[in-house]
Order: C-alpha cells, then structure tokens, then sequence
C-alpha cells in the first residue's frame, strides 16, 4: 500500500523571488547621534540645534543612512 509522494509545494500558487533584485543600490552610512549629547545622554534642544546647523551634511548627500546612538541613552 504505498501512496505516491505529492510535492504540495511544487504545486502551490508560490511565488519566488530574489531580495537582492529590490535592493537599492548606494553607498550606505552610519551617522552615531551620540556625537551631540551631554554627558552621553542628555540632548539639550537649543544645543542639539545649533550643532546640526554646523555639521556638514554632504557626506551623506545621495546616501542610505542608518541613525544610531552608541551609548545607552
């Protein structure tokens, strides 16, 4: 009494596709918020304000960026 093995998954309405065809190409950068807190984890406003209108930007012009805060804040 063997029963013939059914591929259900073979059969299935699946679609398969390739991630990396949706991935954007591009330089991909970390830009670490910690640079602009106090005593590593306080972010005063007005001081907060002012270093970002001093900080140059350009290198992330045209760029994927992932923010992050390397101390526990």
């Amino acid at each position: 009494m063997a029963e013939e093995i059914v591929n259900r998954v073979a059969k299935s309405p699946l679609i398969t596709f390739d991630l990396e065809e949706f991935f954007p190409e591009g330089q991909r950068l970390r830009l670490d918020m910690s640079q602009w807190l106090e005593q590593g984890f306080i972010l005063r406003e007005k001081e907060f304000r002012l270093a970002l209108k001093s900080f140059d930007f350009t290198p992330y012009n045209n760029a994927y960026v992932a923010l992050e805060c390397s101390t526990d804040a």
